[in-house]
């Protein structure tokens, strides 16, 4: 699965490898699944590891063939990351609805070219086709992934979001139709079908399949969040979020005199000036390790983050949220042409504008006279 939602930075997950300059990531429960499977099957343990382990990493070509073709379309990916149900590739920006489709069609695909390999082993080593049996008296290694392949080949073509079917179904619909309404049909439907494995788990005790159709349904409203969030934000610019009314601190002020803004005021991160140039930023984090240390009496100067981001006003407030949500914790700072400052964009700046806009968005459909009878 591909996706432009951004990757939350986290110690569950550690890259194990890097491949065509994307990291490979395993997240923590995709290695507590296996010492799961290791103490509840015993004696067939080793074998259903090997299994899965095999699995997985059809499943890393998959997310691969994503982010190769991805690459194609000038779209780099963040990286890779394994979980026990399936892979993410996070791509880096919203792919146009044609690429979106190749883009999406391009990781089932590998599955099948694995499975067609496959096959071809098979029928050369027994003279006859592999069967679609994953398990069972008589089932080889070879026909158990061949199977497996065009299981997941066939799950994630499935046309309900967020399945690489899903994104395709998206994308077509993008074709007639504003992308934030595309995303919501298709979201819908990926809901609605997760709704219905969720109850067919439940009723068949099948407690994996309940999982699988609750992520489901939260990744599709996760998407759709994502998808409102950036058709609100496009064609804005920054100054349409940024904080004007900003605390500035002086190099010169000590770490004490900062800490009283933060109980006094509600802002959390603070530019440094110089004279009228802005010096660097000195963040929450930063203040409280300093006090932590017992260093209140120490110069802002000397705990400040003089390597910051800053934009102009008129830049794009899309690909700067894409910036704040990437990098660090840091604000932007807002710097016009003539280099004064003029504010700065915080990723709770960027949330607020996102809320109200679509509060705004809601109450104007309201008004909107409807055509229907």
């Amino acid at each position: 699965m591909a996706t432009n939602s951004k990757e939350e930075r986290s110690l569950w997950s550690f890259q194990i490898l890097r491949v065509s300059g994307i990291p490979i990531k395993v997240h923590l429960t995709f290695l507590l699944f296996l010492v799961w499977i290791l103490f509840a099957l015993g004696e067939n343990a080793l074998k259903t590891v090997g299994f899965i382990l095999a699995l997985f990493l059809c499943v890393a070509l998959h997310e691969l063939g994503h982010a190769l073709a991805a690459r194609h379309y000038g779209i780099e990916t963040s990286s890779i990351t394994l979980y026990p149900i399936g892979g993410l590739a996070i791509i880096e920006k919203r792919p146009k609805p044609a690429a979106e489709i190749w883009i999406a069609l391009a990781g089932p695909l590998v599955n099948i070219v694995i499975a067609f390999f496959l096959a071809l082993g098979q029928t050369a080593k027994t003279g006859k086709l592999p069967g679609l049996e994953i398990q069972g008296a008589g089932v080889s290694f070879i026909q158990a992934m061949f199977a497996a392949n065009l299981v997941l080949a066939l799950f994630n073509l499935i046309p309900a979001f967020p399945m690489d079917g899903g994104r395709v179904l998206r994308a077509l619909v993008s074709l007639r139709v504003e992308e934030p309404r595309a995303t919501s049909i298709a979201v819908g439907i990926g809901q609605s079908l997760a709704v219905f494995l969720f109850f067919g788990g439940m009723l068949e005790q099948n407690w994996i399949l309940v999982l699988v159709a609750a992520l489901v349904f939260i990744a599709a409203s996760q998407e759709l969040a994502v998808t409102t969030a950036q058709s609100l934000m496009e064609g804005k610019a920054a100054s349409d979020a940024m904080i004007t009314e900003v605390v500035i601190v002086g190099s010169g002020e000590t770490i004490e005199d900062v800490a009283k803004h933060l109980i006094h005021g509600s802002q959390h991160d603070f530019p440094v000036k110089l004279g009228d140039d802005i010096l660097g930023v000195i963040t929450h984090a930063q203040i409280v390790q300093a006090l932590a240390l017992d260093l209140g009496s120490d110069y802002v100067a000397g705990h400040m983050s003089r390597d910051f981001a800053s934009c102009k006003p008129t830049d794009d407030l899309e690909l700067i949220s894409e910036q704040i949500q990437t990098g660090s914790q840091l604000p932007i700072i807002v710097i016009d042409a003539d280099g004064r400052f003029q504010g700065m964009v915080t990723k709770e700046s960027v949330s607020e504008y996102v809320m109200l806009a679509h509060a705004r968005s809601r109450q104007r459909s309201k008004k909107t006279p409807s055509l229907m009878p």
